[in-house]
């Protein structure tokens, strides 16, 4: 039996290119984002809220939550970790297969020796549970929830740890987790 002939046309420059242009992009982007130490106030923030999406003040955070609450907090918290358990599976997966390299290179905000790649941001991630469980949980604190984690995405942006797509997928990656997570196991 012989193969049909496909009736899409041959891809084009740009079609092979997409890749290449959106990456331009996002290079572009991420430099207009920047912040440079010397600008003081802007520069702290920005180190501040980097590392507000460290994973041991979260886990600490979910273990109290674990201890002192009821019930429904502690099936909630339970759920937020799975959520940032699978995400953090899919994120380390995702940049072991592509291996994007980081715009620079830092120390102190990330483990150089295991977490040397860029995409898609695992502290984006992380914060994208925590957007989609805070907004769940506490409904009336979701605009704090959703704040931290953007303040936290632009700050891995704004200090040249990530790029801008890296966060933007890393949070898209975090907040689909959880919703798929509460979706199979309840809210």
């Amino acid at each position: 039996m012989s193969e049909q002939p496909s009736n899409r046309p041959p891809p084009t420059r740009v079609d092979r290119n997409w890749l290449h242009l959106a990456a331009a992009w996002d290079r572009e982007a991420s430099t207009r984002l920047r912040v440079s130490p010397d600008r003081g106030a802007a520069f702290g923030l920005a180190w501040l809220g980097a590392h507000l999406g460290d994973g041991y003040l979260w886990f600490m955070l979910a273990g109290l939550g674990l201890w002192l609450g009821d019930e429904a907090l502690r099936g909630g918290v339970l759920r937020w970790i799975i959520s940032m358990a699978i995400g953090g599976m899919i994120t380390t997966s995702t940049k072991f297969i592509l291996r994007r390299q980081r715009p620079e290179e830092q120390d102190g905000f990330y483990s150089v020796k295991y977490d040397r790649h860029s995409f898609p941001s695992g502290h984006a991630t992380r914060m994208g549970t925590i957007a989609a469980w805070g907004s769940i949980l506490f409904p009336g604190l979701a605009w704090a929830a959703i704040g931290v984690a953007l303040w936290t995405a632009w700050s891995r942006v704004a200090l040249g740890i990530h790029f801008l797509l890296d966060v933007v997928i890393g949070l898209g990656i975090g907040v689909v987790t959880s919703l798929l997570v509460l979706v199979i196991m309840g809210g």
